[in-house]
């Protein structure tokens, strides 16, 4: 009996066992439930891009082109002596560096071999004149001796007229020989050509210079030239009609260039003007040179200095006034030559424009339109046609 009792008992729990369990955990979570704190449901919200910009303005722009050369003189000579000789005498100015005026006297060469020579040559012109009197003289009674005794018309033989021919000749010869001996004794004073500074000193005093010797590398300090070489694109930029033409007054009003270099540890400037461009374009570098001239370039103003030859200089020289153009900063460029504008719906566009200039912080650029918001902060990726939202940039206009 008690045997069947138990097997009952243990049946029983088998089966109440899962039910009990599965009541507990109900239980459980029904308390869970009623105890847990509330959560606020959030409902998600799509993320907008805020693009930076600004509002493209036409506009019209003058481009200053950059470009670097070096000083030289407008003319430039080797000094030799058309006689030869010892020098004698040189000049203080006489020397590297030494500055000097049209006409000043350089360097003397012995002139006594050619004061012997103009004495030469002034006595037979002397004997030469004296000949011609006396043949004058001959032919006029040779003359009166016809009109007496002859008959008929004297022959030129018989007036003397060949001989005197023949003294007028010398005379002549003799007169020349002369002007060439005073020439040459002239010639023993070397004078300076021009306003000048002296580059090279290759002779002093006591040393024979030949015919043709080199004395001295000279060049003028009036005008000072620059050559500045341009690529076509930057020529594009000039006014090259107005280089060529005739007006030489709006030539130098608007061809003005600014020249830049540091002398006495200080930047110095000075201005030029474009007169002409260079003969031909370089073969190699394609590339096309504008001559700048300095007046007066050793004249030094107040703060200043001389703009010294050989100098290495930096210009700026003012391009044509461009017109209808929008000036944008760097930043701006999307994959060299586009812009990422804004539409009217706040979409995002890639547009292409033409750059027609650059500068360090700027580029000038056809191909928008008046009003359009342009973004300047650099984009990742871009996506045509995203919704963006707008926000204006203050100060970042040139």
């Amino acid at each position: 009996m008690d045997k069947d009792k138990n097997g009952l008992f243990s049946k029983l729990l088998k089966w109440m066992l899962p039910v009990l369990v599965i009541v507990a955990g109900l239980l459980i979570s029904n308390v869970i439930k009623k105890t847990r704190p509330e959560v606020d449901i959030i409902t998600p919200v799509k993320k907008v891009t805020v693009i930076r910009g600004i509002i493209a303005r036409k506009t019209s722009f003058q481009p200053i082109i950059y470009a670097q050369g070096t000083v030289q003189a407008k003319r430039q000579i080797e000094l030799v002596p058309e006689v030869a000789g010892k020098i004698t005498w040189v000049s203080p100015n006489f020397a590297q560096g030494g500055l000097f005026r049209k006409g000043d006297k350089l360097v003397l060469i012995d002139p006594r071999n050619y004061a012997f020579s103009v004495s030469r040559a002034q006595a037979t012109v002397a004997d030469a004149r004296n000949k011609l009197v006396l043949e004058k003289a001959e032919g006029e009674l040779a003359r009166t001796e016809w009109e007496d005794l002859g008959d008929g018309k004297a022959s030129p033989l018989v007036l003397r007229k060949p001989q005197l021919a023949t003294a007028e000749a010398k005379l002549a010869s003799a007169r020349a020989d002369l002007d060439r001996a005073l020439l040459d004794l002239e010639r023993t004073v070397i004078k300076a050509p021009f306003d000048g500074r002296v580059e090279a000193k290759k002779v002093d005093i006591g040393q024979y210079v030949s015919l043709g010797s080199q004395l001295a590398v000279l060049y003028s300090t009036d005008v000072a030239e620059i050559s500045l070489p341009l690529t076509d694109r930057e020529l594009g930029k000039l006014d090259l009609q107005k280089i060529y033409g005739k007006n030489r007054q709006t030539l130098e009003k608007y061809l003005a260039v600014r020249l830049y270099a540091p002398v006495g540890g200080k930047r110095r400037n000075w201005v030029g003007n474009i007169v002409r461009t260079a003969g031909t374009i370089d073969l190699n570098s394609r590339i096309l040179s504008v001559i700048v001239e300095v007046k007066n370039p050793y004249k030094v103003h107040k703060g200043g200095a001389p703009l010294l030859n050989g100098l290495f200089v930096e210009a700026e020289i003012p391009g044509k006034e461009m017109h209808d153009v929008f000036i944008l900063p760097k930043s701006a460029l999307y994959k060299q030559n586009r812009v990422v504008i804004v539409d009217r719906d706040d979409r995002l566009r890639s547009l292409e424009v033409e750059i027609i200039h650059s500068t360090p912080q700027h580029v000038v650029v056809r191909g928008l339109k008046d009003g359009q918001r342009v973004n300047i902060v650099p984009l990742d990726v871009l996506i045509e046609g995203t919704k963006v939202k707008w926000q204006l940039v203050e100060g970042d206009s040139p």
